[in-house]
């Protein structure tokens, strides 16, 4: 009796799934590459490990993809980038983080003009004035007054 291959075994032939944090690469053989968040791509994988391969991996793949909700493609990858702008603009900037050079994907006009806004770069903090100088200790009384000096006794 053959072994069935599920359907994520079959998308993923000829291919390389590398984890990098929180967000997954997908590189294919002859058909390009894309990225997308751990989360999209976990659910996606135990949805296709459920389901049994066809014979034909470009269906394989498409019916994989297909899943995944939030995605950046490669240029002349066989899919496109596709999700709206805020979850693409949070990949896009999960991808700097990781090391990316972002030249080489395919982004929005939007989401490149919200990554050279600098809305959330940290705030560089203040530095504190010169702290102030703790209390000097409260002087003696000063009496007023004739002056009493204690008898010498010869």
């Amino acid at each position: 009796m053959a072994r069935t291959i599920s359907l994520y075994d079959g998308a993923t032939a000829k291919g390389r799934v590398i984890r990098q944090g929180e967000i997954i690469q997908m590189v294919m053989d002859g058909s390009g590459a894309f990225v997308c968040s751990a989360q999209d791509f976990m659910v996606a994988q135990k949805w296709a490990q459920a389901k049994t391969a066809s014979t034909n991996l470009l269906t394989d793949r498409g019916r994989f993809i297909e899943k995944i909700e939030v995605l950046i493609a490669r240029p002349n990858s066989v899919i496109s980038t596709r999700g709206s702008s805020r979850p693409l603009t949070m990949m896009a900037k999960q991808m700097r983080q990781a090391g990316y050079d972002l030249s080489e994907w395919v982004l929005p006009h939007d989401v490149k003009e919200a990554l050279k806004t600098p809305i959330d770069l940290p705030r560089p903090k203040s530095e504190p004035a010169e702290p102030e100088p703790p209390p000097s200790p409260p002087e003696p009384p000063v009496q007023h007054g004739p002056v009493v000096r204690p008898l010498k006794l010869v």
